[in-house]
């Protein structure tokens, strides 16, 4: 009788133990103790569970000893070779998801109109190599914008970065590029306050996870350095009087209605997913029938956009977010979970609560993600032909 052949799950990180030189890099720098040393043997050992695939254990490593499967140097050099013909530019703009302002507040903070966008799920994941390819092919200028220090989603992604720029200038200005061939700014998004439409509700207040919302007999107030853009006061806000930079209600709207009606196949399935539970590809590959929408954290999802996508002819919706032992967000992705089952709840009642989904999600095992879709659209692809909402 035949051993059946076991399958090895598809990872977001691998080390190669016989690459590995033990110099003790990676696990200084890993801000989840997913990389350690053995007290005994010394090797250095990976855990995958632990793991957020921030990629600072992969872009300075100087052994080369790890192989990540998002961004990786070979896909970087893809998509720069490609990205270069497209906006016809030789000014890129590395971006940090959690720091970068839709593409009007770039040219503000860069003052540049015409540039190649690489939006990253952490700058400090970009390995020297690729910035020094990229001024090789002909980029001119490289912009680095990082979430502020202490925002930063992955704890040591920006500070890391800001020490290796300062190091890789020295070197261009030594071999006669210019002394600021490559920039490194900082920001964060917050959370914009309309004082005349709150209602202190204190709504705000309650879910805050950060605190930066407090009320007392004048009505609510916001520590604004507080803020780290989560959105889920601006999920909770009856009012209407909270947004979140970049992801402004009516913008969003907008999206999901355009992205609703010009989604193609069958069935039409529409995923609002936190940005930090699953890292999309850089060729954008997808099934033609699956339309994928980026959030600040899967709290920032409202019902609003749940049922604008249904009116405006989608099948079926999942809502992706991290597991809380994951969320970069101090637990917030937990709240969008009872959003989505109140809301099936009241679908329910007009036969269409299966048409909506929660599950979590990591980058650490894509293929979970991956499956979960597949069997999803397969559910909804079994149900009645939908009438709108």
């Amino acid at each position: 009788m035949e051993t059946p052949e076991v399958t090895q799950e598809l990872v977001g990180l691998k080390l190669d133990e016989e690459q590995c030189s033990r110099c003790s890099v990676c696990y200084s720098l890993c801000p989840y103790g997913a990389v350690v040393k053995h007290a005994e043997t010394g090797k250095t050992i990976l855990d995958i569970e632990k793991c957020q695939v921030c990629g600072l254990c992969y872009s300075n490593c100087p052994s080369k000893a790890f192989d990540v499967l998002f961004y990786d140097v070979d896909s970087l050099d893809r998509y720069l070779e490609k990205a270069r013909k497209q906006f016809d530019s030789d000014n890129l703009i590395i971006m940090c998801k959690g720091s970068a302002p839709d593409f009007t507040g770039i040219e503000k903070m860069f003052g540049i109109t015409k540039f190649i966008p690489l939006s990253v799920p952490c700058v400090g994941r970009v390995p020297e190599e690729v910035l020094l390819r990229a001024i090789q092919q002909g980029i001119n200028k490289i912009n680095i914008l990082a979430c502020d220090g202490d925002y930063c989603r992955f704890e040591r992604g920006s500070s890391v970065t800001g020490r290796k720029i300062m190091v890789l200038n020295n070197v261009l200005e030594q071999l006669g590029y210019g002394k600021d061939t490559i920039t490194f700014k900082k920001n964060t998004l917050k959370v914009k306050v309309d004082a005349d439409l709150c209602i202190s509700c204190g709504n705000c207040v309650w879910y805050c996870p950060y605190h930066a919302a407090t009320l007392d007999s004048t009505g609510v107030h916001f520590d604004i350095s507080a803020c780290r853009g989560c959105g889920l006061c601006v999920a909770m806000c009856p009012a209407f009087a909270l947004e979140l930079e970049h992801w402004e209600g009516d913008t969003l709207k907008t999206l999901v209605t355009n992205t609703a009606k010009s989604a193609t196949g069958s069935p039409k399935i529409m995923v609002f997913r936190c940005q930090w539970a699953a890292f999309p590809g850089l060729n954008g590959n997808l099934p033609a029938n699956v339309n994928i929408i980026d959030l600040p954290c899967a709290s920032r999802v409202d019902m609003m956009h749940i049922l604008t996508a249904l009116q405006n002819g989608i099948d079926g919706i999942l809502v992706v977010a991290c597991s809380e032992e994951d969320c970069k967000q101090e637990k917030a992705g937990g709240k969008a979970k009872k959003t989505v089952e109140k809301l099936q709840k009241q679908l329910a009642q007009i036969g269409m609560g299966e048409r909506l989904h929660f599950i979590t999600a990591a980058p650490r095992f894509p293929g979970r993600f991956d499956t979960e879709l597949q069997n999803f659209a397969q559910q909804i692809a079994g149900l009645p032909v939908k009438e709108r909402v």
